[in-house]
């Protein structure tokens, strides 16, 4: 017993998973993961056991007739089949890797039991597909919208594990020892799919353009977004006549700069007295913080349709100043440009807030109190010792905050659009219309366009990491 237990803790991760992978593939037999539905409605919930021991279904119809489904012979097979193949993976994998002590051996086994993984996720979708056969349907007079099988949650999680374990498997079939780096690969995969390569992809498609199923160098692209085209902007009770993408770049400048520094004003303090009060209390959060923080669990498009409907013209705000008194007739606020301007940077605050005030909490919580009392005891007042110790420490929470707040909302859409209900564009809505355009060459000035803005959102924080080097702090960027 006592080497069986060395054994075990000398196992390698990997094997470790293989092994919960196998046991786990045996154990669902005994777990629900399939739903019966007839008519539009869930009917049962089987397990491969519950298809085995309760295999005959009748149900009555509304409107006459009925339903009758047997499916004895199908679980008794596939029961069968699917516990000698969890078994045998489940075997194989403590067998092989607590009783033997060939590396060969050991690597055999884990393909063997890749190999059996393989085999329960196909009898699992063999199971799903041919739980309902077509002279079922032809003898209950059905189709299959009326009559049908779904996996449930567990029956995706029985298919995840079993991947899970096969890839653990195969990496021990390789001969490769598991580290915790490894953790790390699934997110440089992530990176590389998710964010280098539609970069390349937008640099590509700025300079070629596909004519005749091959590329070619054109600045087509370029052309059609710095056309001449112009429009008269108001910006601020000032009409300008500008380019027209120009204008539209612009407006999104004013709407990130409104709603960052909307932010920097409300977040500091309140991040500064949440800081104070985890400190005071000396907890390790605040559970003040979950208030900030539970907005954001909710879809931003309610939140922006709820913030419409309180100042729309029958919204909460008209009909709560016509009940106290202070006005006879309700008052279109959306309907004024100016009004709806201040309105949607109002709401973009309120979105984005939460990203301005976790960062800097998270720095002003590490500042060690001591370094104000001893600022106080060589005569600094409080203001001084907020200016000149508290602020310079926490520069860069605030450059963090300043970074994930600004460079969504420049090119956030969402928000404006509903507000203004389509008649303030911004630069998302610009690139989406580009995009999805028939054109080519609009279609590649939308290219043109994110490239441009890529550039732009990387000088800007080459600007603010450049500050943040020149700032102190114990507290360390979130980014």
């Amino acid at each position: 017993m006592s080497n069986l237990k060395a054994r075990i803790r000398v196992m390698p991760i990997h094997a470790i998973i293989m092994c919960i992978a196998a046991f786990l593939s045996l154990a669902s037999i005994f777990v629900p993961i399939f739903e019966l539905f007839v008519q539009y409605q869930k009917r049962n919930v089987y397990s491969l056991l519950t298809l085995l021991t309760r295999p005959r279904v009748f149900v009555s119809l509304m409107r006459g007739g009925s339903v009758d489904l047997n499916f004895q012979m199908f679980g008794i097979v596939v029961f069968i089949v699917t516990i000698i193949i969890s078994v045998a993976a489940l075997t194989l994998a403590l067998g092989f890797q607590l009783y033997s002590n060939n590396r060969k051996t050991k690597r055999w086994g884990c393909i063997s039991v890749a190999v059996l993984l393989i085999a329960r996720i196909g009898v699992h979708f063999y199971t799903l597909s041919n739980f309902i056969t077509d002279e079922m349907m032809n003898a209950n007079k059905l189709n299959p919208q009326r009559l049908y099988v779904v996996q449930n949650t567990w029956g995706n999680l029985l298919v995840i594990i079993c991947f899970i374990g096969i890839v653990a498997a195969i990496y021990g079939a390789l001969g490769l020892q598991m580290h915790m780096k490894f953790l790390s690969y699934p997110y440089m995969a992530w990176v590389v799919i998710f964010t280098i390569l539609p970069l390349f992809l937008i640099l590509f498609r700025a300079f070629f353009m596909n004519v005749n199923g091959g590329y070619q160098f054109t600045l087509e692209g370029f052309k059609t977004l710095f056309g001449n085209k112009t429009v008269t902007a108001s910006f601020y009770g000032k009409n300008l006549t500008l380019q027209e993408n120009f204008s539209v770049f612009l407006r999104s400048l004013d709407y990130a700069a409104w709603t960052t520094v909307g932010c920097l004003i409300l977040g500091y303090p309140l991040a500064y007295i949440l800081a104070d009060r985890t400190k005071r209390m000396h907890k390790t959060s605040s559970k003040l913080l979950l208030l900030f923080v539970l907005p954001m669990w909710m879809n931003t498009m309610l939140r922006t349709y709820a913030w419409r409907a309180f100042f729309s013209k029958l919204g909460v705000l008209n009909t709560f100043l016509m009940y106290v008194g202070l006005m006879k007739d309700p008052i279109d606020y959306l309907g004024n440009p100016i009004i709806a301007d201040i309105i949607t940077k109002v709401v973009m605050v309120n979105d984005f807030l939460p990203f301005m005030i976790l960062p800097i909490y998270s720095v002003l919580v590490k500042i060690d109190s001591s370094l104000s009392q001893a600022a106080a005891d060589l005569g600094a007042t409080r203001v001084q010792c907020f200016t000149k110790v508290i602020f310079p420490l926490s520069l860069p929470g605030v450059i963090s905050g300043v970074q994930m707040v600004f460079m969504p909302s420049m090119t956030f859409y969402m928000i404006p659009d509903i507000i203004s209900e389509g008649s303030r564009t911004t630069i998302g809505n610009t690139v989406q219309s580009f995009i999805l355009n028939e054109s080519k060459s609009a279609q590649q000035a939308g290219n043109v366009l994110s490239l441009l803005l890529l550039i732009f959102v990387l000088i800007t924080m080459g600007i603010l990491r450049n500050q943040d080097k020149e700032a102190s702090g114990n507290g360390g960027m979130i980014l």
